[in-house]
């Protein structure tokens, strides 16, 4: 019962770190609740992540991250664990929705890895896990775009604590997104944010989107300001001109300026049409008026005397 209602608190303590979307400049974050000071993210825009870290995936094969990122496409990054009680689940449950409302697959036009930070989570936990996620996700191909990765050497609860939850791959992946949690040794737990983190196709950090739903839209925007304008369509690059990422509201917000600027370009493009084919017209109307006073019809009486 008393683990229960430590699970329970620190569930809390997590949804509203999460809802508050915390982002610290430093590592210790004086508003969070005690014993989470160190839990939070510290944006590393443009900063590159490192690509020869080893895990290994659902089927237990030893991967390397970089062989995930295929440089063709945007990459959406989550790190959760798979025997969390409740609060990842509500993460990657907030990613499974985002994902269900956009155009575009995971799979085809941008992929989506999800790693473990707990070292007792097993590539069987992570294949039941990845299991359900494509199962309702439902669209068809994207297992392979999906990836569920877990420490190279799994450990138990009790080396967990020995070891005080030694995870190096996980740790310096972690390190290099500013993602910082921490082991809870009474609750046996782990504490951290909730954020989604979007990866240009070269593995640079383009956008930090946090809590536990996200927004359709700016999943959609983060996802096309990723990809550097690779595929992307003319009508989605309008979109995301018109769209600005604003850090006070943690979302990308419309930008009036460019939508008048947008505005007034398609006005002016309209007028200039419609004064080119009146100009072609009034053209047309001369050339047959000059046609008819060089060429007059011949007078059918004096043709036939």
């Amino acid at each position: 019962m008393r683990r229960l209602l430590h699970t329970t608190v620190l569930a809390f303590a997590l949804f509203g770190l999460a809802s508050q979307s915390v982002v610290t400049t430093a590592q210790v974050n004086a508003n969070a609740p005690p014993g989470l000071e160190n839990v939070g993210v510290e944006e590393q825009l443009d900063s590159r992540i490192p690509t020869d870290l080893v895990f290994r995936n659902h089927e237990g094969e030893r991967v390397r991250l970089g062989s995930l990122i295929r440089g063709d496409r945007p990459v959406l990054v989550n790190l959760v664990y798979h025997t969390c009680p409740s609060f990842c689940s509500l993460v990657l449950d907030g990613t499974l929705a985002a994902l269900g409302t956009q155009p575009w697959t995971v799979g085809d036009e941008f992929d989506v890895i999800t790693v473990s930070i707990d070292p007792r989570d097993t590539p069987e936990v992570a294949a039941d896990k990845r299991r359900r996620m494509l199962y309702q996700y439902g669209r068809e191909g994207a297992e392979e775009g999906w990836h569920f990765l877990v420490a190279e050497r799994a450990l138990s609860e009790d080396q967990v604590i020995a070891e005080q939850a030694s995870y190096p791959a996980a740790e310096r992946l972690a390190d290099a997104l500013g993602f910082r949690y921490q082991w809870m040794p009474r609750q046996r737990q782990f504490a951290h944010p909730g954020v989604l983190m979007m990866l240009t196709p070269e593995a640079r950090i383009a956008r930090y989107l946090y809590g536990l739903e996200y927004d359709s839209n700016d999943v959609r925007l983060g996802l096309l300001e990723a990809s550097e304008g690779r595929s992307v369509s003319s009508v989605e690059a309008v979109i995301l001109y018109c769209y600005q990422y604003d850090a006070s509201a943690q979302g990308y917000t419309l930008v009036a300026w460019r939508v008048m600027q947008i505005g007034g370009a398609l006005t002016a493009l309209c007028l200039g049409l419609f004064l080119f084919f009146f100009w072609r017209r009034e053209l047309k109307k001369r050339r047959d008026a000059r046609t008819e006073r060089s060429n007059p019809d011949p007078d059918p009486i004096a043709a036939n005397a």
